[in-house]
């Protein structure tokens, strides 16, 4: 296998353009490249994710753990993209609906407000605009009728 490998190396480098250098690189540079490329941060975080399950699992249970988590490594590979592709789907739904929401609410407080600065615009200057009252004198206690107001005066007597 290796010397096959190497051989097909070997004829990329050599003949470059011919059909059969065109070919192989078509199939052992260009579709593993566009493979490459499709991968996303979310893809990375699943393998991620599988590689910390197997290292759990490995650290728990030594090679028994590893041979179980290779058993069940094909099978959460499926579960993940399955369940990856709904909660995306959800979460977007969920998003999308508290965004409405949150959007609707702060509408409706912004037109309230406004209302409520136009309504204070207008009494302001629609508001007669009379002569302002003298001030009046502060009471005193003589004003008030009580000349102690905490009526001390029977605990004197």
């Amino acid at each position: 296998m290796l010397t096959f490998v190497l051989a097909c190396v070997l004829a990329l480098m050599v003949f470059p353009t011919s059909p059969i250098g065109r070919l192989l690189r078509r199939y052992l540079v260009e579709a593993p490249a566009r493979r490459l490329n499709a991968i996303k941060p979310a893809h990375m975080v699943m393998m991620v994710g599988l590689a910390l399950v197997g290292l759990i699992l490995f650290r728990l249970f030594d090679a028994e753990g590893v041979r179980v988590f290779g058993m069940m490594a094909p099978e959460i590979g499926v579960w993940f993209g399955t369940f990856e592709l709904s909660l995306v789907t959800d979460a977007l739904a969920v998003g999308l609906a508290i965004a409405a929401t949150t959007r609707l609410r702060d509408t409706f407080l912004m037109v309230g407000r406004a209302i409520g600065r136009a309504a204070s615009w207008l009494t302001r200057w629609i508001a007669p605009r009379g002569r302002a009252s003298a001030p009046r004198p502060p009471k005193t206690e003589e004003a008030s009728g009580d000349p102690e107001p905490w009526g001390w005066a029977p605990a004197r007597a």
